[in-house]
């Protein structure tokens, strides 16, 4: 699954879900180019944020990976924050 062209102002975020199957052992969602500064955050049980997520991503640009192992069956929930407003990101994940 792929989004690109993601844009969030300096302080916001751009949020995604993900219908994960059953029995699923790994999920790994990269974000990759454009400008800015964007860090990203996971949570498996509503958006996640700041100071709601039991993982995240956070380099000098918008580079970010997490693998998330044995994640539950349903919605998952990722977001990047803009901790400097960025544009042109894309969002790939794998199962």
């Amino acid at each position: 699954c792929a989004r690109s062209n993601i844009a969030a102002t300096t302080g916001n975020y751009a949020h995604f879900y993900l219908l994960v199957p059953a029995g699923t052992k790994q999920v790994k969602v990269t974000t990759s180019g454009g400008t800015g500064n964007g860090d990203l955050y996971y949570n498996p049980a509503s958006w996640a944020y700041t100071d709601a997520s039991t993982a995240h991503s956070s380099g000098p640009d918008n580079s970010e990976t997490l693998t998330i192992t044995n994640p539950p069956a349903g919605y998952v929930y990722f977001s990047l924050y803009a901790q400097q407003g960025f544009s042109g990101v894309s969002v790939t994940s794998e199962l």
